[in-house]
């Protein structure tokens, strides 16, 4: 019988860890690849984003504004192939329902690029607000790439699209022309991608989202929702999604 000595028996198992630990590492390292390689295909830089020369306004005295906020401000956008651009200067012309932004050698250019959905974030009012938008929703006339403002997600949303028009104006025996910023709002409940088009009111509300009428009338007087308010009908969406 052959008996190994005790100093092979250690050498034995340092050499067993060692290969543990290099299969181990390995793993890691094959891990670490993939992850990098995934992240690269979806985050881009915006140099690599399809644009063309932005729209610009006539520069005639403007009552309001045709963007969702004057300046640019940091959004995320990311496109219908599930390509993410991060950090990127943005605004969001409602006029023409585009996105504009800003690119790293300054310039302001038009996205032409399939976008299925962008966030922004933007002071107002000494308030920081977190917006989103999506396309893709159809029905009561909306095109599929019309963006809605996502107001509450789940199994059912409330959506909100803005919309707005320019106006020119001349008083009379006045050479000045003024152009005007008109907006409109209109409100919207999607199970799935459908849409319907819902009034700022219970009964149009409840109608929306059948099945638990006696629940959601009961959570609007406890809660004394006020549903004028988008706030509360936002409170009220919330409510249904967890039932």
């Amino acid at each position: 019988m052959h008996i190994k000595h005790p100093k092979q028996h250690v050498f034995h198992d340092i050499l067993t860890c060692m290969k543990n630990a290099l299969k181990a590492l390995s793993l890691a390292l094959f891990a670490c690849a993939l992850f990098s390689l995934d992240a690269a295909a979806q985050y881009t830089s915006t140099t690599d984003m399809e644009a063309r020369p932005v729209h610009e306004y006539n520069a005639i005295t403007m009552i309001g504004s045709p963007y969702l906020h004057p300046d640019f401000a940091e959004g995320t956008i990311t496109l219908s192939n599930g390509t993410i651009y991060e950090g990127v200067n943005i605004m969001y012309d409602q006029v023409r329902d585009v996105i504009v932004f800003k690119g790293k050698d300054g310039q302001v250019k038009e996205l032409i690029e399939p976008v299925k959905e962008f966030s922004i974030n933007y002071i107002h009012n000494n308030g920081k607000l977190h917006k989103t938008f999506r396309k893709g929703y159809t029905g009561e006339g909306v095109s599929a790439d019309a963006f809605l403002e996502v107001l509450a997600d789940g199994k059912t949303t409330l959506l909100k699209k803005t919309s707005k028009k320019i106006f020119d104006r001349k008083g009379y025996s006045s050479a000045t022309i003024d152009r005007e910023v008109q907006e409109s709002e209109e409100y919207y409940i999607a199970t799935g991608n459908k849409l319907t088009k819902v009034k700022k009111s219970k009964g149009s509300l409840l109608a929306a989202m059948p099945g638990k009428a006696d629940d959601l009338q009961s959570y609007i007087k406890t809660n004394a929702l006020n549903l004028r308010n988008d706030s509360d009908i936002i409170k009220l969406v919330e409510h249904y999604n967890s039932l």
